[in-house]
């Protein structure tokens, strides 16, 4: 297909200026991770006009994959999934740049990579290696863009050199890698997770089970793709300069079907900041095992309550 890019793009005129979509055309975008999140953007993107992409991800598609990622087929189970974003933007466009790189990034070649992007899109399911990527997009001054689905909610906003952390409005203790895992896997943080069940929908069994490591994060296509959408809009957004962007504490909520313009819940950060502060240490921990009689009746109620009143 020899075809040029006002030909390709040609309907985008109607709502920007050549301007405005020579920038966005020549915005360098990169994704950190391959996850549903990340490659359902960086295809919106390069329908809409983007041409230059740095990609990593070290996964396969495999079949649970089928549910949501937007590269997922029966033919493409096995393969890399970076290889085939790069395919699927390539026969999009054929003159668009994707630079694909086979591993997540160390923060050594974080530091590496993000000066050479314009914004940054951190897309991995594990949100302690997100938070690195968040941390360095901010050493640099680049623009980051979080988009974080979880069953039937989620959020999207954007992180700037000048606004607040990502840390501060999540609530999350300002760690080294290692200390953000810790914290993830402590039953003190996993307590605290419980909107993951009444905001968001999941199965009080997947919740834990997921805690344990036994289960992946509970997604489902329409509200993911909802979110990417919404972090594709913000990209744009920063990339054509039409439009103010959601920038954080401001941000776009999803929660059961119903999308708003909110901001990050501070009853939620100070929930999460004075849970560790107080059960992060040694005393607090054993204060906490003997709040378990609390949390088990309270589990055992959102069980309840799912399952039509019957345990």
């Amino acid at each position: 297909m020899d075809v040029d890019y006002r030909t390709l793009f040609q309907r985008n005129y109607g709502v920007f200026t050549e301007g405005e979509q020579q920038r966005i055309r020549h915005t360098r975008v990169l994704i950190g991770g391959d996850t549903g999140t990340g490659e359902t953007i960086a295809v919106i993107l390069a329908r809409s006009g983007v041409e230059e992409f740095i990609i990593s991800g070290e996964g396969v598609y495999v079949p649970s994959d089928m549910n949501r990622q937007i590269c997922c087929f029966s033919d493409t189970i096995g393969r890399s999934k970076v290889a085939q974003i790069r395919d699927t933007i390539l026969s999009i466009n054929p003159n668009s740049k994707v630079n694909i790189h086979s591993h997540l990034p160390s923060e050594e070649e974080m530091n590496q990579l993000i000066p050479t992007a314009d914004i940054v899109i951190p897309a991995v399911d594990d949100l302690a290696y997100s938070i690195l990527l968040f941390r360095a997009a901010r050493r640099h001054g680049k623009p980051a863009v979080l988009c974080l689905p979880s069953g039937s909610m989620g959020w999207v906003s954007v992180f700037k050199e000048k606004g607040p952390t990502i840390e501060k409005v999540l609530g999350i203790p300002e760690l080294d890698y290692e200390g953000l895992r810790r914290v993830m896997r402590s039953t003190v943080y996993q307590c605290a997770q419980y909107r993951l069940i009444t905001a968001g929908d999941w199965r009080v069994d997947w919740f834990w089970e997921y805690f344990k490591g036994r289960r992946p994060l509970a997604l489902f296509c329409p509200v993911e793709w909802m979110m990417a959408s919404l972090a594709a809009l913000e990209i744009l957004k920063i990339a054509s300069g039409k439009w103010d962007s959601k920038k954080a504490p401001r941000c776009w909520y999803v929660r059961r079907g119903k999308i708003s313009v909110s901001r990050f819940s501070r009853f939620v950060r100070y929930h999460r900041r004075l849970g560790w502060l107080f059960f992060g240490s040694a005393i607090g921990k054993w204060f906490h095992r003997r709040a378990f009689w609390f949390w088990g009746k309270f589990f055992t109620y959102l069980k309840v309550r799912q399952n039509g009143g019957k345990c």
